[in-house]
């Protein structure tokens, strides 16, 4: 792998956590929300000790939230249109007794400056970062 890549690789995995860290220390936010493939890779890791999810098993030590295979369940990140723009998307579950509104529009200037701090950390230019948060669930 290139160096290059093996940066972007990097930074992609630093912007992943860091939007995930801010997501998730958000009050009101109870999870973040697993895709579909997300789960379906947990369930084949436990059922058969390998793959993406065993690291997550106990006693495996791996650190929350932890990248795994250049994902973070409950957060995606793709570059956006512009030079060193970048596009977040969130998933989460509010707790209740916590209006999705007001958890959503706390949530979105967290994760933007999270990822601003871990593109600069970087050494890069403070990006510009759009950043969509979905409710899926109240718990």
């Amino acid at each position: 792998m290139s160096q290059v890549m093996k940066g972007d690789a990097q930074l992609h995995a630093a912007i992943l956590r860091a939007a995930a860290g801010a997501a998730k220390d958000t009050p009101g936010v109870a999870f973040l929300r697993p895709g579909l493939g997300e789960l379906l890779r947990g369930t084949v890791a436990r059922t058969t000790g390998t793959g993406s999810g065993a690291a997550s098993r106990p006693g495996g030590g791996s650190p929350a939230p932890s990248v795994r295979g250049g994902r973070v369940p409950g957060v995606r990140a793709d570059r956006g249109p512009g030079p060193g723009a970048w596009r977040i998307r969130v998933h989460l579950a509010v707790r209740r007794g916590h209006r999705a509104l007001d958890v959503v529009r706390a949530v979105r200037p967290r994760v933007t400056a999270a990822v601003q701090e871990a593109v600069r950390t970087a050494g890069e230019a403070a990006p510009e970062v759009a950043v969509t948060v979905t409710v899926t669930d109240i718990t």
